[in-house]
């Protein structure tokens, strides 16, 4: 199986709707996650579009106050601005995944060395849109023994699928196991995705 878990819809600054990555994402892969910006109602109208043999999983990335946490699995909204103890412990009480997004980026808001304090169901160590860390979230992950995820961050079609993970069986147990295989494109080809999202986001 191979899963997608990490996309934003029109819903936040996604440039497609919950339909049109729903449509574009089965004809590549087995499942796809709608995670907008404090938004759950992409994810949700996404559950309309699956289908038969397509899984979409409902979810929302959030802005705890200590950097961003996707809840993947999670049918209700999360509230932004809490801290990220309380962010994980909302999305659990939920039934729901708590995966720390690009903990380490340089640029953007991650939740840092909080993967080793908190309790992360999966820290996502390759992302779409990062390409500079302040420490190496594979080498912190295998060391503490906490699984790995990997998602593409996608805010275009061109992007759904970049960086995605493989597995066997449920995909819940398999990412709380540890028992995925992150798949990502080249750097250049991330760089280069990012970039032409980039640049038709600055055009609209």
């Amino acid at each position: 199986m191979l899963f997608e878990l990490h996309v934003h819809s029109t819903h936040s600054d996604g440039r497609s709707t919950p339909r049109e990555i729903v449509e574009y994402a089965r004809r590549r892969l087995d499942g796809v996650a709608i995670t907008d910006h404090n938004a759950i109602e992409g994810s949700l109208e996404a559950l309309k579009y699956c289908g038969q043999g397509f899984t979409v999983i409902p979810g929302v990335e959030v802005s705890a106050r200590e950097g961003h946490i996707l809840a993947l699995n999670v049918r209700e909204l999360v509230p932004r601005d809490l801290s990220a103890r309380e962010t994980v412990e909302r999305i659990h009480s939920l039934g729901g995944l708590a995966i720390a997004a690009h903990p380490y980026d340089s640029w953007r808001s991650g939740v840092g060395d909080l993967i080793l304090k908190l309790g992360f169901d999966a820290v996502e160590v390759v992302n779409g849109h990062t390409f500079s860390n302040r420490r190496d979230p594979v080498k912190v992950c295998r060391e503490a023994g906490i699984p790995m995820v990997g998602g593409s961050d996608a805010h275009a079609l061109h992007e759904v699928g970049s960086v995605t993970v493989a597995f066997e069986g449920d995909w819940v147990e398999a990412v709380k196991a540890g028992r995925v295989e992150v798949k990502s494109k080249p750097k250049a080809r991330l760089l280069l995705n990012y970039g032409m999202s980039a640049v038709n986001r600055k055009i609209l």
